[in-house]
Formats: C-alpha cells, sequence, structure tokens
C-alpha cells in the first residue's frame, strides 16, 4: 500500500504540473491527492513514524492524532497566507497599487527597464513574488501598449520578483515556509540572501538591457484617478506595507509565531481602514478577493507531502541523497533546476521534512535562494510566471528562447556569490 500511496501522489503531481495542458486547476488534484494518501494510511493501518532527534521513532498513538499535528503546522502556513493575502485586497481595493503608476515620468526605455525591475525586487520582498508579478503586469497594460516590449519588460519582471523574495521571510511562500518552521532566522536571511537575491536581478537587467528593444522614449500615461484618491490609495499602500514589515519584528519582540503578526498587522490595518473610510465594506474585500483556491491549494500540498514524511520516505530519501551526492551545496544547485520544472512549494516542504540541519544552516540559505530563483529559469518555475503566462498569453517557447538565457546568468550569479562567501569567508 506505500507503493500505492507513492503513485497516487506521483499521479496527483503530475496533474498539477500540468495544469495548463490538461485544463484543471490544481487545487483539485492537490485536495484529492492529500486526502486519499491518509485515507489510505488510515484505512490499511500503515505504520507511520514521527521524527524526532534526527532519528525516525515509531507513532503509538492513534493516527488522526498525527494528522492533527501536521495540519497544525500547515494551518501555521494557511493563515499567514490569508492575513497577507487580506492586507493586499484592502489595498487593491483602495486602488494602493494604481496609484503607483504617478511615480513613473517620461523615461528612456532603458531607464525604465531598470525603474521596473528595481519596483518588481523590493516590492515582492513585501508582498510576495506572485502578488508584485500580479501588480507589475496591471500597470505595464496601462503603460506599454506595444505588446512584443511588455512581453520583454515582463520577462525581467518575473526574474526580479522572484530574486526579490528569496531575501525576505514573507516575499515568497517557501521562504516563509522555511521561516515558519524555524529553519531561518529573519536577520540572518536578509543578511545571506539580500546580496545575492540583488546580484541575480542586477546581472540579468544589466545584461539584457542591451537588448535593442529598449532603445528609444516611453511615454507614460497618467491614471483617470482624482488626486484626492491617488493620494489616499498611495498613503493606504503605505501603511499597509508598513503592518507587513512589522510582522517579522512582531516576532522577534513577542516571540510569537509568524501568523500571529500577520493576522494583528491586519487588525491593526482593518481599524485604520474603518477610522478612514466607515462606508467601506471589509465583508465585501474578504468574500470576493482572498484567492481560496490557492490557500487551499498549499493545503493539499503540505498535507501530501505530510503523509510521505510520516511514512519516512522523506527521511529515507533524504539518507540517499546524501549517499550519491557528495556535498549539499550541488544538490541545492540541482534543487534550482527542479524549481524550474515543478512548483517550488512541495519541493521546498519535501526538503524540510527531509533535511535536518540546525537553524540558519547554510544549506537551508541556499536552498531559499534556488528555490526562488531557480523559478525563473522557465516560466512554468514559479507561480509569478504561470501568473504572467496567464495573464499575458506568454509563450513557454518565446520565454525559453528571449529570457531563459539571462535568468540563468542572475541565478548563477547569485549562487556562485553564495559559494565564494561559503568558502572563503
Amino acid at each position: 500500500m506505500v507503493i500505492v500511496i507513492i503513485l497516487v501522489f506521483i499521479i496527483g503531481y503530475l496533474f498539477i504540473t500540468l495544469e495548463n495542458v490538461v485544463s484543471l486547476n490544481k487545487v483539485i488534484p492537490s485536495l484529492i491527492m492529500a486526502s486519499i494518501c491518509w485515507s489510505l494510511i488510515m484505512f490499511w493501518k500503515i505504520p507511520v513514524f514521527e521524527l524526532n532527534d534526527k532519528h525516525l521513532i515509531n507513532w503509538n498513538g492513534p493516527k488522526h492524532h498525527l494528522l492533527l499535528l501536521h495540519l497544525g503546522k500547515a494551518s501555521e502556513i494557511i493563515f499567514f497566507l490569508i492575513g497577507a493575502m487580506s492586507i493586499i485586497s484592502i489595498i487593491d481595493a483602495f486602488s494602493g497599487f494604481e496609484s503607483l503608476r504617478e511615480l513613473f515620468s517620461n523615461n528612456t526605455k532603458r531607464k525604465f527597464l531598470w525603474i521596473i525591475t528595481f519596483l518588481s525586487f523590493l516590492l515582492s520582498a513585501i508582498i510576495d513574488n506572485l502578488t508584485a508579478t500580479i501588480v507589475m503586469v496591471s500597470l505595464l497594460r496601462k503603460i506599454i501598449s506595444d505588446y512584443k516590449e511588455r512581453l520583454h519588460y515582463l520577462g525581467f519582471v518575473i526574474i526580479s520578483a522572484n530574486a526579490g523574495g528569496v531575501w525576505s521571510p514573507i516575499g515568497d511562500i517557501t521562504t516563509t515556509m522555511l521561516w515558519i518552521s524555524n529553519k531561518v532566522t529573519t536577520i540572518n536571511l536578509i543578511k545571506e540572501i539580500f546580496i545575492p537575491s540583488f546580484l541575480c536581478m542586477f546581472s540579468s537587467t544589466l545584461i539584457g538591457s542591451k537588448m535593442s528593444i529598449f532603445n528609444g522614449i516611453i511615454q507614460v500615461k497618467k491614471t483617470g484617478l482624482s488626486k484626492s484618491d491617488i493620494k489616499k490609495g498611495f498613503i493606504l499602500f503605505n501603511i499597509g506595507l508598513l503592518f507587513m514589515l512589522f510582522v517579522p519584528i512582531f516576532k522577534i519582540i513577542t516571540g510569537v509565531p509568524p501568523y500571529m503578526g500577520m493576522l494583528f498587522s491586519l487588525g491593526a490595518f482593518c481599524i485604520v481602514i474603518t477610522i478612514l473610510n466607515r462606508n467601506f465594506s471589509l465583508n465585501e474585500v474578504f468574500s470576493r478577493k482572498i484567492e481560496m483556491s490557492s490557500v487551499l491549494f498549499f493545503l493539499g500540498i503540505l498535507l501530501s507531502v505530510s503523509a510521505l514524511e510520516s511514512l519516512g520516505l522523506l527521511y529515507h530519501l533524504s539518507h540517499w541523497i546524501r549517499k550519491i551526492v557528495f556535498t549539499w551545496k550541488l544538490t541545492t544547485f540541482i534543487f534550482g533546476f527542479i524549481s524550474s520544472i515543478i512548483d517550488n512549494v512541495p519541493l521546498v516542504a519535501a526538503t524540510i521534512s527531509m533535511f535536518s540541519y540546525p537553524i540558519d544552516h547554510e544549506f537551508w540559505h541556499f536552498i531559499a535562494y534556488v528555490s526562488g530563483t531557480g523559478g525563473s529559469l522557465l516560466i512554468i518555475g514559479s507561480a509569478s510566471g504561470v501568473a504572467a503566462m496567464g495573464m499575458e498569453k506568454i509563450d513557454f517557447f518565446w520565454y525559453l528562447k528571449k529570457i531563459s538565457w539571462l535568468a540563468f546568468i542572475g541565478y548563477f550569479s547569485g549562487f556562485s556569490y553564495l559559494l565564494i562567501k561559503s568558502f572563503f569567508l
């Protein structure tokens, strides 16, 4: 039956990976996969284990108690995401992101590229790389009318957003998972990963900016919003970002899990919104603008991986990897390429379960970097890439030909810095 569970996971994972081919929302196989895996474990009374002091020990209690334990771990990430999505939805409802257009002025296309990449890099560290990409796609649609030009800008948005998300504990779901799982701390994550992630963004943009398509002048159209709406939107945009930035600080001060800090920031932000605009309906934002499909997808993936973890499969897989790969640095480099093909959420979830390196070990910093930036190598390798692909109908092979080589230069630049720093500093 263990083999059957593995097959269920593989088949479910294939449906997730081939979402655009089979036209089946990835949340469906994710939830079904999790339900079947745990149902088979309980129905057939398959022995399960827990990891204790780097060793597998038999779980002697009821199996549904072990499921509750894993559900609790998964819920920490889920409620963190719900809080973050809610804050972002409120900002969007007040045209906070739309107000960013006022920051742009008429520039050369090359200078505009640098503005776009830096903005994507910084925004993704606060509002996560997926949301940052969606925001930038929406902005570019209203600024760049030429479809071919817009696609080139979007290629760099994907690289920059993925790079910006890896150095912040709230910038990418995989980095958030590492943070919540006590694999990395905020200060050390920023200290170790900011420079390589910046190098990833900077080197790709520096080389890509020499392309002839970025010659010439670009004219930025103003928004149709009134000055008062722009001002209010921009103020709430900054307040919302400050509340999200407060989450890691709240954890450091109080010691509570990150999701409690995010829920506190959401509650405080709602108070501000209520004071400034009493006619605004928070219920409408919560009911319409939160992507429950994404939340359920993450829940299904985390519970599916926990089933494999409970069977001891990931523990044995980690020992097998250590035997055939002579150094964990090569392991992380390979994982970066794997993350360009398959979703990095289950990849990192499995990595957390497989390896037992201590908190802030270099391994976890390498994983944080490669899982995010490696996803830029192919457009299907990250949530931000898939979102841009769907919104702008970006062709897989166009991205492979025009952008992937630039993404690799960025990926390799940052990884080389990590290697040099690891060996000599």
